[in-house]
């Protein structure tokens, strides 16, 4: 796999112990060997600690990311931000996740990929001002491209609102997200990792595709290098082929076109216009095909230890019809198996994780919480609460004026954080969830960290669809770095 080391100064930065400069350092760039895959020692920094930790990250990626990101610098400069003397103080300059989005859609019907590249540009570290994309002709060919000559690997969004996202995440970016993943998931909290935790190679399945550009299609890579070590008969997924970023877009603008109530002005090119055939059959078939892979799947691999990732309702269908042909605990123990992704329409019953964990074989249901733009996943601990890692700064903010409320008590608001180990971008991003935290109150699975208590919610759902997000950050300053980012050679 290619791989590119984090670039991170080595300058001392003033005002900051020698020690807490190093212990920053060593988070921002590769955390989990720092605290030596363990899962235990992981979550087991008192918060304090890791506050003040998060802080100096803060200050060193600022002082870093400002020279190499220039709608960063655009940003701080125009607020007067120089250094953060609170984590709060860093609210200001945390990026809308729609800015991901935020490029003239007509570049993409008119292929217009080398303005694409140079806006991507302004919001990555890595210079891509060099990579020659004047032969590309579709949205694969670019990001392919972009893959095999750069440290990115850029993914993609679905494009539910319309418009797909394009954000540079890194190759280095997404082995730090599956690491993460595999410590969490794989070993008992309290115990040191066994030799088998950490070495020993866990079949994967997963009803998706085999690659892509999107998470759903390139994370089978990652999981196969990080789960599987490489070895591609332990990866099971449903699709063998690679989900087409062009044909998501064109479910992206077919949905916009549906939403405005005309569905015969769909402004892509007409090469991929033609291809809607195609994608309407991918639609309608890939259910069943996603349901009988899990079950000729499940009955392979009995008795060996697997990572199964799907939706709960897609597991609950599978293990019902197990039970009823007499098959239970299909794998061993210490598999996990993890659901999610809503009950898609259908009323799941009480005991549907319970008929998921006979099974399977497995003690307990996972879930995880993430997205593209954070390097960490957070899984569910035994009291099914989401705890995150402790180089991942959390903030709550006001959904109405987008400022952080306190750190402290129980806190509800829109989600953003601060990931210090981005290689791909500056790290920090608003998200459209609307979430929960207990900030003093100790989980009683004995983890120190971070959690969420109860669910999330999307609040362009609880509002009907909208969720116009105000930043922290002045008006002014905003708009001073959209004018920057968007001043392309049109």
């Amino acid at each position: 796999m290619q791989m590119t080391a984090a670039v991170v100064t080595t300058t001392k930065h003033p005002g900051m112990s020698d020690a807490l400069e190093r212990e920053a350092r060593a988070w921002m760039e590769d955390p989990l060997s720092h605290f030596g895959m363990s899962n235990t020692r992981i979550h087991s920094v008192p918060r304090k600690e890791a506050e003040a930790v998060q802080l100096a990250a803060l200050n060193l990626r600022l002082e870093q990311r400002r020279t190499e990101i220039p709608v960063l610098a655009k940003l701080a400069d125009a607020q007067g931000i120089r250094s953060l003397a609170a984590l709060e103080d860093a609210a200001p300059l945390l990026f809308d996740h729609n800015v991901y989005k935020s490029y003239p859609v007509s570049l993409l019907a008119k292929q217009r990929f080398d303005r694409l590249t140079q806006w991507l540009d302004r919001l990555t570290p890595h210079d891509l001002s060099g990579v020659d994309v004047s032969a590309c002709k579709s949205i694969d060919e670019w990001l392919t491209l972009l893959q095999d000559r750069t440290p990115l690997d850029v993914a993609t969004s679905s494009g539910t609102s319309g418009t797909i996202s394009f954000f540079p995440k890194s190759k280095r970016d997404y082995t730090t997200s599956v690491r993460g993943f595999r410590a969490q998931l794989v070993q008992t909290f309290g115990n040191a990792p066994t030799q088998s935790d950490l070495h020993d190679k866990i079949h994967v399945l997963t009803p998706l595709y085999r690659d892509g550009h999107s998470s759903m299609g390139r994370f089978a890579h990652y999981l196969r290098e990080i789960f599987c070590l490489g070895d591609d008969s332990y990866l099971y997924t449903a699709f063998s082929h690679k989900i087409s970023s062009d044909l998501m877009w064109l479910a992206a603008r077919l949905r916009a076109a549906a939403a405005k109530g005309d569905v015969t002005r769909v402004d892509v090119p007409e090469t991929l216009l033609a291809r809607r055939p195609e994608l309407e059959a991918m639609q309608k078939n890939a259910p069943a095909q996603q349901s009988a892979f899990i079950r000729k799947v499940a009955t392979e691999l009995k008795g060996k230890r697997v990572f199964a990732l799907g939706t709960t309702p897609m597991f609950y269908e599978v293990a019902q019809h197990g039970l009823a042909d007499g098959m239970r605990g299909v794998f061993t123990p210490d598999s996990v198996v993890m659901g999610g992704g809503g009950a898609k329409g259908l009323v799941l019953p009480e005991d549907c994780d319970r008929t998921i964990m006979e099974f399977f074989g497995v003690p307990r249901m996972r879930m995880s919480y993430g997205m593209t733009e954070l390097n960490a996943f957070t899984v569910t601990c035994e009291q099914s609460r989401y705890h995150f890692l402790p180089w991942v700064t959390l903030f709550v903010l006001d959904p109405d004026t987008g400022k952080p409320l306190p750190r402290s008590g129980v806190q509800t608001g829109r989600a953003a954080f601060f990931d210090m180990t981005h290689d791909g971008t500056w790290g920090g991003i608003v998200t459209g969830d609307k979430i929960t935290v207990i900030w003093d109150t100790p989980c009683p699975c004995g983890r120190s960290t971070v959690y969420l208590q109860g669910g999330i919610q999307r609040f362009s759902e609880l509002q009907g669809g909208d969720d116009k997000i105000t930043c922290a950050a002045t008006p002014g300053a905003q708009a001073e770095a959209m004018d920057y980012l968007l001043s392309l050679d049109l």
